[in-house]
């Protein structure tokens, strides 16, 4: 495994729940100033999340969507060029969930909304240079039931009309040379095996993101589920955990942090208890060449996540 060419993704950085304030994380020069720090840390290249939710308000320096970017910077090209000047070479894939517009018992709105915003975000890939665009297939389980109690009875529906909104985003990752893949995050209404039929019955261009934590919290050996797939396979995230789900936690309406237990979900990269080092392994031995991504989504300190990765990455297989 060339560690070289493994991405770090900026969903390190989270307003929600760590320091500074809001006002530095909306600052351009706060994220001017992590560039430099990503390179120093040994990554050349990086995922970026989009979130619509910057689109509708206050400042613009977070560099989450195309508005963002062209305000700041005029152009996708003269923001790839300050990440260039600051050590970051690719962008190599944008994530995307529709978890904020699952707001009301309108699933038009839903699917019409989920569909516009992931068209932008799929254009910004583009205009990044992206290998993937990574999409989460549902918003969360709990969330959806909030609005709709009866969803287990309605799933035949739901996923055809999530399968028509991923056939015309697959067909457009075509056109721009995209690879679209599944996030299987285990509140999903996909999450871990079950994304399977759904992948399924869409277009064989149509690939999974592999998310090594996720699998572990729904009890899904993380090796055991990459080699059964992985002629489908078209992105890994490694991602860490201690957490196993065995109180249907997937099923609340904020799954990353357990309303039973006073923990969160996910830990930095080489902190958990997922065998980083087995799934490394086996890519190897799988001759598995597709992007490879670390993220450490809920830490608190992402300067200390981006040095923790780095030293998990020094030890694995070379």
């Amino acid at each position: 495994m060339n560690i070289e060419t493994i991405a770090i993704s900026l969903d390190l950085i989270n307003r929600h729940y760590q320091e500074p304030n809001r006002n530095r994380y909306e600052s351009r020069y706060f994220w001017e100033e992590l560039y430099p720090l990503i390179a120093v840390s040994g990554f050349s290249a990086i995922e970026i999340p989009y979130e619509p939710v910057w689109q509708f308000g206050g400042r613009s320096g977070v560099p989450f969507n195309r508005y963002c970017v062209n305000t700041k910077y005029e152009s996708a090209a003269n923001y790839r060029a300050l990440l260039g000047a600051s050590g970051i070479d690719r962008v190599t894939g944008i994530t995307f969930d529709p978890n904020l517009f699952m707001r009301n018992a309108n699933l038009d709105f839903y699917f019409g909304a989920s569909g516009h915003f992931a068209g932008e975000a799929l254009s910004h890939a583009a205009d990044m240079g992206a290998d993937y665009f990574a999409i989460s297939p549902s918003a969360y389980y709990g969330r959806i039931a909030q609005y709709h109690p009866d969803i287990d009875d309605k799933m035949e529906a739901f996923t055809s009309r999530t399968s028509e909104l991923l056939t015309g985003l697959a067909a457009k990752a075509g056109e721009l040379g995209i690879t679209l893949v599944l996030r299987n995050e285990y509140w999903s209404l996909y999450g871990g095996e079950r994304v399977l039929p759904l992948l399924g019955a869409l277009p064989d261009t149509v690939k999974l993101d592999v998310d090594t934590a996720s699998l572990f919290v729904a009890d899904i050996s993380p090796t055991d589920f990459i080699e059964a797939q992985i002629d489908r396979i078209g992105c890994v995230h490694l991602t860490d955990t201690d957490f196993v789900d065995t109180a249907d936690v997937w099923k609340t309406a904020n799954p990353e942090f357990p309303s039973n237990r006073a923990t969160q979900v996910f830990r930095d990269p080489g902190t958990g208890s997922v065998d980083l080092g087995a799934v490394a392994a086996l890519l190897d031995r799988l001759d598995y060449r597709g992007p490879i991504t670390c993220s450490a989504r809920q830490t608190r300190d992402p300067f200390r996540a981006l040095l923790r990765t780095r030293a998990l990455l020094n030890h694995l297989p070379k």
